[in-house]
């Protein structure tokens, strides 16, 4: 690892309720074991832009998912055990506590405009991407697969070693 090279942007673009983006986030989980001094990670929600709605985008899975989408990756795992709790106060902070964090300032964050902003603008970025299935990878900008009840359009492979050796052959290029 050289830290003078910058990362390789790693984007899952998911809806929090999704058995997909369960089982990518999952898939991550393991691939960040590997990758994790290499990589960043971020997270995009798949929702449709909506001013009238309550949260500024309407989600597939009712505004209950919306609510989940200000939460970090670090959640996600904990979050994902459960599924029909995503979106749950109780829930995350549960799983806040697991994961050995405060959940006061994300509880602030989550409820406040905030929060509806960097959400809103989490769903413009997935719609300049011309996403609309959850689970979608980018890997160093690229397109690199798709789970949409099964895996598709990954040419390297969609297993975790395949991931880690696009993300690992992304970063031998930087």
């Amino acid at each position: 690892y050289d830290s003078n090279k910058p990362k390789v942007p790693v984007q899952l673009f998911v809806m929090s309720r999704c058995p997909d983006a369960v089982a990518c986030e999952s898939v991550f989980g393991e691939v960040l074991k590997q990758t994790n001094d290499i990589t960043i990670i971020t997270t995009n929600y798949v929702a449709k832009l909506n001013d009238s709605a309550t949260y500024g985008a309407s989600c597939k899975h009712e505004d209950i998912e919306c609510i989940d989408q200000t939460t970090f990756f670090n959640f996600l795992l904990c979050l994902n055990r459960y599924i029909p709790r995503i979106g749950s106060r109780d829930w995350a902070i549960q799983c806040s506590k697991e994961a050995g964090v405060d959940y006061t300032p994300v509880d602030k964050c989550a409820t406040s405009n905030v929060g509806k902003n960097l959400f809103v603008k989490s769903v413009s970025i997935t719609e300049s991407y011309g996403v609309s299935k959850s689970c979608t990878i980018y890997i160093d900008g690229k397109l690199r697969c798709i789970r949409d009840d099964f895996w598709y359009d990954c040419p390297g492979g969609h297993e975790v070693d395949d991931f880690v050796r696009s993300i690992q052959d992304a970063y031998e290029g930087i």
